[in-house]
């Protein structure tokens, strides 16, 4: 279930803003469960895309951090001139070639009694 979730808030935060809004969000809280989610329901491309991603989150990481003061302009500038924004187009791109939603699904059919509970009787 973590691994679902960890792959939901990374594409929800991506494919809003890119990965500069998924570190910034969350304060990168879900970039290693994402990437062990993506390795453990075999996007093994994306797992390796998101490792790159989170190697160059944590090199400027404290950067980022110390022009954050909370407010929306300093949201707004922390893409200017940002690393990260090179992984938008390639999760963009990879999603095009490697329907990240489908892997999901089939991973769940294959494992759906992590997530739904019989009812006793």
């Amino acid at each position: 279930q973590q691994s679902i979730f960890s792959i939901w808030m990374l594409q929800a935060e991506v494919n809003n803003g890119g990965f500069n809004q998924f570190y910034y969000n969350s304060s990168g809280q879900f970039s290693e469960m994402a990437k062990d989610g993506l390795e453990y329901i075999g996007a093994e491309k994306f797992a390796e895309l998101v490792e790159k991603a989170n190697k160059t989150y944590s090199d400027i990481k404290d950067e980022l951090e110390s022009k954050d003061d909370g407010t929306i302009e300093s949201f707004s500038e922390s893409y200017e001139d940002n690393p990260l924004n090179d992984f938008d187009d390639k999760f963009y791109e990879l999603e095009e070639s490697e329907n990240l939603d489908s892997l999901q699904i089939v991973f769940i059919r294959k494992n759906k009694e992590e997530f739904i509970k019989e009812k006793s009787r």
